[in-house]
């Protein structure tokens, strides 16, 4: 099952999501402000107004599928990773040290599947379902449901059957469903001899074998009729996902798009930005056919695709904070924000489950270098506000885990910290060790540039209601 995580590890897992992505509307492009219909003979502007709009509102979905069929993993299987993330890693850009992955893509139009969920001994893990939209509709784990053992019955849409005795439903807005499970790991040891077991009990199994002593799993893998030589690239790795889409013609998207949407519409809220992308060919079923425009307007939509992606990579990288009421995993008809979390950190985790913070700058708003030594101050009882665990990980220029002579990728509260006498916490960044007295509460750094995230799993709820209520130190340059 491994091969199955690594292509989908290059996108699935960067952690780094964007803000003020509304800023974007306004330099290219609002979904719905084009009125059409049927009737409607549109400019040049319009056509590339639709164009753009359709682009944004199908990524999370291409990227999602795409993906999956990259990967070569075959429906309602999981891939488990079990390998301790560490500087060898470089299948995942900005891989958490805190959790490890067990991955699943559904196909439910045919069956339902059973999903069985272990005793993880209050051991934290969480498991969400996506759906092809990447809203996150279910979610289970020691947040929600609790860490016993759980079993439900996923259904697609349109299921009709009956239910095992005792099982609950729980029931998908798509046939496509992203399963993208994570389970705390604190060790190589802790890996190889709690979570790699607890790991493989995750069970998916289809209903119709449901208590079947000799059900066959399903080696099933969904394809569309839609020839891609970037997605054969991918599958062979020597594309990753976002650069294969990224080289997409702008047709070939467009009925990748329209051969998703056959199996999973979108939702209810979206008939009228639909129907508007009917017009040029673009919908469940239909052809989208880039030589039915004239000459300028084929040459303007074949610059679509890289205008979008460059508007994307100008917003600044930096912690999640949702606008006008949009957040992680419930994107409502907010597509723009979808899109760019779809492009910058598909498979993010909610931020009830986990919130993220960006260091790539000192308190005097300089770069971070392994040249100078940094100190982040916390004051006594001014810890992250984590019910679950937090940590501090470093990467280096690369956005990789970066080799040091402690082996130490990540510290937090899993950690033998040591405590000032009033209760505070200082943690010192930097390249060289800081003295054996110091050397508990050291995060090594890389010689050159690098880069710090704060993963805080499970917010507490007065952070969640008010961000205001705990502001992250700044790293401040030692003297």
């Amino acid at each position: 099952m491994k091969k199955y995580l690594k292509v989908i590890s290059v996108l699935a897992f960067s952690g780094l999501l964007t803000s003020n992505v509304n800023a974007f509307a306004n330099h290219w492009v609002t979904i719905g402000n084009v009125a059409v219909n049927d009737s409607v003979k549109l400019n040049k502007a319009a056509i590339l107004k639709l164009a753009a709009s359709a682009y944004i509102y199908g990524l999370p979905a291409v990227f999602t599928d795409f993906t999956r069929q990259a990967s070569g993993a075959p429906n309602n299987i999981y891939a488990h990773g079990h390998k301790f993330p560490d500087h060898t890693s470089r299948l995942v850009v900005a891989p958490n040290n805190d959790t490890n992955y067990s991955s699943a893509f559904l196909d439910l139009g045919d069956d339902a599947v059973i999903l069985t969920l272990p005793d993880t001994h209050d051991r934290y893990y969480v498991v969400p379902l996506m759906d092809a939209w990447t809203n996150v509709f279910a979610t289970f784990g020691k947040r929600t449901t609790g860490t016993g053992p759980q079993t439900y019955v996923i259904t697609g849409p349109h299921w009709k059957g009956t239910l095992p005795d005792g099982l609950k439903q729980v029931k998908a807005p798509t046939d496509l469903v992203w399963i993208i499970g994570r389970i705390q790991v604190n060790s190589p040891d802790d890996q190889a001899n709690f979570v790699s077991k607890i790991q493989d009990q995750f069970k998916i199994t289809l209903l119709s074998n449901w208590g079947k002593a000799d059900a066959i799993t399903s080696k099933k893998i969904t394809t569309y009729d839609v020839e891609l030589p970037q997605l054969k690239a991918a599958q062979a790795h020597q594309l990753n996902v976002v650069q294969a889409i990224k080289q997409l013609p702008i047709e070939d998207y467009f009925n990748y798009l329209n051969a998703l949407l056959v199996k999973n519409p979108g939702l209810a809220a979206d008939s009228a930005t639909l129907k508007a992308f009917a017009v040029i060919g673009i919908g469940a079923g239909k052809k989208f056919k880039l030589d039915g425009f004239d000459a300028e307007t084929q040459a303007a939509l074949k610059t679509v695709s890289a205008k979008i992606y460059d508007a994307f990579d100008a917003q600044k990288r930096n912690d999640f904070k949702p606008t006008n009421g949009t957040k992680l995993g419930d994107y409502k008809t907010d597509y723009l924000t979808r899109a760019v979390v779809a492009y910058k950190g598909l498979g993010a985790l909610t931020p009830e489950e986990a919130t993220y913070i960006a260091y790539a700058e000192d308190a005097d708003k300089v770069p971070l270098a392994g040249t100078r030594k940094y100190v982040i101050h916390f004051e006594p009882n001014k810890l992250p506000p984590a019910k679950a665990f937090w940590s501090l990980t470093m990467y280096d220029k690369d956005r990789y885990l970066t080799d040091n002579p402690i082996k130490r990728y990540a510290i937090g509260d899993r950690n033998p910290l040591k405590f000032n006498a009033d209760g505070s916490l200082d943690i010192y960044v930097q390249h060289e060790s800081p003295g054996t007295a110091k050397e508990a509460n050291w995060l090594p750094a890389p010689a050159d540039s690098f880069n710090v995230i704060l993963r805080i799993y499970i917010p507490t709820d007065s952070y969640l209601a008010d961000k205001a209520t705990w502001v992250n130190p700044p790293l401040k340059k030692q003297k």
